[in-house]
């Protein structure tokens, strides 16, 4: 009989490349990065029980390709077991990170960094290596909690949907301390603007670094979770380190909170599996028509800031101008094309499942998953092993939302990725 005795490990690794890398995150960024303000990290968990290993991996970046995560499932595969579909990459979709990781995609003018990427990859195949030397007995547990004052519904901060649930995976050793906790919470990592040329992993990194100071030999990973219309746009006060750091703590608070009332047990149940989706587009109007919408959105802008409109009004023009651009390039890019395709991932802990999203749901489908979903817990993960940008629901497509303007999805989208989650978490 094989034993469920759970055997865990964590390492991180640094992966912020060299000053003068470009960034990513802003249009209307200019320049590339002028200085690190606080390190890009990958961090690496590896669990083991029986004959099962799974690998969770947490990057401070915006997002990555299939390709390159494929390239680092095969690395991991081949140097310590784990099978591809065992391997998830969650990026936190920092504003602050470096640009080259991201799949061609309407609106994403930079260009992937092939040698960034091979350097990075070789990084988290050695973290890996690292983890398996580090493994030894432990623990593990669940925890949920309330995050209040970061996130916002970024449409509508009075009656938008909003996710504040925390949900943690606490693995401890044996003598009761936490050697790496597992954070998913949904929001866009945006209290950094444009302006800022520095790297950054933004409010999460702050979480991480408040956290560190408690614990110092614990791993702090962080997944985001519905962020799709969700951002600190109408929580943050000012857009500085100083806010950073004031966002930083309240995440941090809650995951204090919550680790000392988790329970932990030495048995896990481990499995992990994947499944292919067709991302279908939606049709767009005619060039010329898009291209009229714009410009009447652009007029209707300057009318505003004329009249000396209240800010949230401009800030929200604004966000309707830059979705009608984004429709305007997808009507022009994606002329004659279908649909993409991708990858959505499931991996099992006990009573806990975590769902794997290639891009940004939209709070309204992380909700149907958890509500749909046989698990005690379940984080669904966003940004994990690819990007394919915003998937809308209906009721954000009819309101015609920058998110879902600059999607090329339909609102069916977020109805099929959230019937393929529950699809993973059902099936054993």
């Amino acid at each position: 009989m094989v034993s469920n005795q759970l055997q865990a490990a964590a390492v991180e690794v640094d992966i912020t490349p060299p000053v003068g890398t470009p960034m990513e995150g802003y249009a209307a960024r200019k320049g590339v990065s002028q200085g690190i303000h606080d390190p890009l990290l990958g961090q690496l968990l590896l669990l083991q029980a029986g004959d099962k290993r799974l690998v969770l991996i947490s990057l401070d970046l915006l997002g990555v390709s299939l390709d390159f995560t494929q390239q680092v499932r095969r690395g991991i595969h081949q140097t310590v077991g784990a099978p591809p579909e065992g391997t998830l990459i969650a990026c936190s979709h920092t504003h602050a990170g470096a640009a080259g990781f991201l799949p061609p995609h309407p609106g994403i003018s930079l260009p992937q960094d092939a040698e960034l990427q091979q350097m990075t990859a070789r990084k988290l195949i050695g973290a890996a290596i690292w983890a398996e030397q580090c493994l030894q007995p432990a623990r593990l547990g669940i925890g949920r909690g309330t995050v209040a004052g970061i996130a916002l519904n970024r449409n509508d901060p009075e009656k938008g949907l909003v996710d504040n649930e925390l949900v943690l995976l606490s693995v401890e050793d044996m003598r009761g301390n936490p050697l790496a906790v597992v954070m998913n919470h949904g929001c866009h990592p945006t209290v950094l603007g444009y302006d800022n040329l520095f790297f950054s992993a933004d409010y999460p990194g702050a979480a991480r670094m408040t956290l560190r100071r408690i614990y110092p030999e614990t791993t702090f990973l962080f997944t985001n979770g519905a962020s799709g219309d969700v951002s600190t746009r109408f929580t943050r006060r000012e857009q500085t380190y100083r806010e950073v750091d004031r966002m930083g703590r309240l995440l941090a608070g809650e995951v204090l909170k919550v680790m000392q009332a988790i329970k932990t047990q030495p048995d896990a149940e481990l499995d992990a599996k994947t499944a292919e989706v067709d991302l279908r587009f939606r049709s767009f109007p005619p060039v010329e028509v898009a291209r009229q919408e714009k410009e009447r959105l652009q007029a209707e802008l300057e009318a505003m800031k004329a009249a000396g409109a209240a800010h949230g009004e401009i800030r929200r023009a604004i966000t309707r101008l830059e979705g009608a651009t984004g429709q305007l390039l997808m009507a022009q890019e994606l002329a004659g094309r279908t649909s993409n395709r991708s990858q959505m991932q499931a991996l099992i802990v006990n009573e806990l499942g975590m769902i794997g999203v290639p891009g940004e749901p939209f709070t309204r489908t992380v909700l149907d998953i958890k509500a749909g979903s046989p698990k005690a817990a379940t984080m669904v993960i966003s940004y994990a092993n690819d990007y394919q940008g915003y998937f809308p629901d209906a009721t954000s497509i009819q309101e015609g939302s920058y998110e879902a303007l600059i999607s090329p999805y339909p609102g069916q989208v977020a109805e099929n990725l959230a019937e393929t989650a529950l699809n993973l978490l059902s099936h054993e």
